[in-house]
């Protein structure tokens, strides 16, 4: 699929006005779309497909010598495989195979780990007295909960990323003055991707991406589609995730009382999503010509959606209340309700961890990328507890029926004194076994640990 150079961006080809929130892009490249509206026509159906590799990487592979040619077939091969890249047709069925790790039971079983998760990232954050959220808290959470989906260590999952990056950059190689040697590097990093799934699928647990395709659970798709499907879950399970929790920690902890509403929580996270997206736009081509309002849109020509301006509410049937900060259409991201539900786990193990966690009053300082959008620096503060130290004496004693604080607890009462400080917005420590007796749970929870 070729790009055609679009007409005047002041008029459409048949000299009317431009519809609303149409704009040209630069070069003649495309459209840029900053209505609601307009995008909820545009990107319903299947008017509007995605920028395939194909072309891309066939022009690439015009300019290099003949030895390197096969590396370029090789990698063209991998991100036609890519759902976020495929056709409609392929994509459908790229979806489907992969629909069951995010649909309403998924999520459900995996939640668990995700409150596991937020929890060991959260607590030494808040025992340190808090400190920078985006490298401490929001990215290694991230990372946690992207390797357990995969099926990854951390360890692999992070490589796995930087990997697929070089990999990614081969898609640029024809602007570089040596694109042969882009591509190169493009392939030996694919071929450490291969044998980083290889040694990790074996191990992976049931449930996670590699876990079931070792046990063949995958549809009828072949191995090289799970594995450049896999690659790609690592690269849209991280920047956007930690992106989106950033921008919801600079409005949750930034308003006083919201991290212990349920309500209100959910109600920033929501705004946090609608004004700012972790993705700035979505870039969309067109499949074939058709006309709205008068104005054409011809095959080949990019139409780029700004999520933010889309996500503002207007009276349009259709739409309603939804956001496109997962995106709209057939290629709506399908992590959608695991990354709210991510979220809400952080934001819950925050409050138990640290319930007066709030910003440290310094500029957020922001990132500067042409599609991401969060926080790049976000100082936070956590403040230790402040504890009713007579109050929850009594609560303990009441909740195991003994008045003796020093006695030593049994092994079923240490959990029924973990249940009591969580119910109070408390954490306990990792192992229950280290407080012996009422008294050092009660010290805990009123110390910096606690």
């Amino acid at each position: 699929m070729s790009h055609t150079r679009s007409p005047d961006a002041g008029a459409s080809a048949a000299g009317t006005a431009l519809p609303d929130g149409l704009s040209g892009l630069p070069n003649g490249l495309g459209w840029l779309v900053a209505d609601r509206h307009l995008a909820v026509r545009l990107l319903t159906g299947d008017r509007l497909g995605v920028l395939e590799p194909g072309p891309v990487m066939a022009d690439l592979a015009a300019r290099l010598p003949g030895e390197a040619r096969p590396l370029a077939r090789e990698l063209t091969s991998f991100a036609e495989r890519i759902m976020l890249q495929a056709g409609p047709a392929r994509h459908a069925e790229l979806r489907k195979a992969f629909g069951g790790f995010f649909d309403a039971d998924a999520v459900k079983a995996v939640t668990p780990f995700m409150g596991s998760a937020a929890e060991q990232v959260v607590r030494p954050f808040a025992g340190a007295g808090g400190g920078e959220f985006m490298t401490a808290v929001a990215f290694p959470y991230a990372v946690r909960v992207g390797a357990r989906l995969v099926g990854v260590t951390d360890d692999d999952y992070r490589r796995l990323h930087k990997l697929s990056q070089q990999v990614a950059l081969v898609a640029y190689a024809a602007r570089l003055k040596d694109p042969e040697e882009a591509v190169r590097a493009g392939h030996a990093a694919l071929a450490r991707v291969r044998e980083t799934l290889a040694a990790a699928r074996p191990a992976a647990p049931p449930g996670s991406v590699l876990g079931e395709w070792n046990a063949g659970a995958i549809g009828n798709l072949c191995d090289a589609d799970i594995e450049a499907n896999a690659v790609m879950l690592v690269q849209a399970s991280l920047e956007t995730v930690a992106g989106m929790l950033g921008n919801a920690a600079v409005r949750i902890l930034g308003a006083p009382g919201a991290l212990a509403d349920p309500g209100r929580l959910d109600a920033l996270l929501d705004d946090a999503l609608r004004e700012e997206p972790p993705l700035k736009t979505l870039e969309r081509v067109v499949r074939e010509p058709f006309t709205v309002d008068g104005h054409e849109f011809r095959r080949g020509q990019v139409v780029s959606v700004r999520v933010a301006d889309a996500n503002r509410l207007d009276d349009d049937p259709v739409a309603g209340r939804a956001l496109f900060s997962f995106g709209w259409g057939a290629y709506r991201c399908l992590g959608a309700r695991l990354a709210r539900i991510q979220a809400l786990e952080l934001f819950g193990a925050l409050h138990r961890a640290a319930p007066d966690a709030a910003l440290a009053g310094e500029e957020v300082e922001r990132v500067r990328h042409i599609r991401f959008a969060m926080p790049r620096r976000l100082r936070v503060v956590c403040p230790p507890p402040r504890t009713d130290r007579d109050g929850l004496t009594r609560a303990l004693c009441e909740a195991l029926d003994e008045h003796d604080a020093d006695r030593p607890l049994t092994s079923l009462e240490r959990e029924v004194a973990l249940v009591v400080l969580a119910e109070r917005g408390m954490a306990g420590p990792e192992d229950p076994r280290e407080l012996t007796t009422i008294g050092e749970w009660v010290t805990w929870a009123t110390s910096a640990h606690g």
